[in-house]
């Protein structure tokens, strides 16, 4: 069994439990200066968790084949049009499936989980090809791992008024109506 504190994503998962724990403390929060202190925290984790979700991510695309670079990476139009082999959908699923960070501040975890489910169902549509079946499985995947460190009953803190939702929050929000 791996230790957690070996896994390469472990600092993304440290800094998601870490919000998740500040954003109880901001709940319960007696007076303004506990408040402005845990948004103060809150806003540190948020900036480190997107700094160490960014350093992985770039470290798993590092393995991507060239024509998925090119396609994927550099946007330059090109199409991956062979098959590809189980090897690179594996680098193409661990890819996708850092824990998406960027979603903590806004998404609860049923919402990341409703996600989860979302892109796991887009995946075993007839339709998709094989690069984006491996693509959705690695968000699905990294969705999960999400949930798992932040725990079943997370809830982000409330987003400042006026605030625009996401496209993420409203897919979410649209899934469960």
């Amino acid at each position: 069994m791996i230790r957690q504190t070996h896994l390469p994503e472990y600092y993304v998962m440290l800094c998601a439990r870490r919000y998740a724990e500040m954003a109880k403390k901001l709940v319960v929060a007696v007076n303004e200066n506990e408040r402005t202190q845990a948004k103060n925290r809150l806003a540190y984790i948020l900036e480190s968790g997107l700094i160490e979700f960014k350093h992985e991510s770039e470290r798993r695309l590092r393995a991507y084949p060239d024509d998925f670079r090119k396609a994927l990476l550099e946007k330059d139009g090109s199409v991956i049009s062979r098959s590809i082999s189980r090897e690179e959908s594996e680098i193409l699923r661990y890819a996708c499936a850092v824990p998406t960070f960027t979603l903590i501040d806004n998404l609860s975890a049923v919402e990341m989980q409703d996600l989860a489910d979302m892109f796991e169902g887009w995946a075993q549509s007839d339709r998709m090809d094989c690069v984006n079946v491996a693509m959705f499985h690695g968000y699905a995947d990294g969705l999960r791992s999400l949930v798992e460190a932040v725990g079943p009953d997370f809830i982000p803190p409330p987003a400042p008024p006026g605030a625009p939702v996401s496209l993420m929050k409203f897919m979410a929000l649209r899934m469960r109506q």
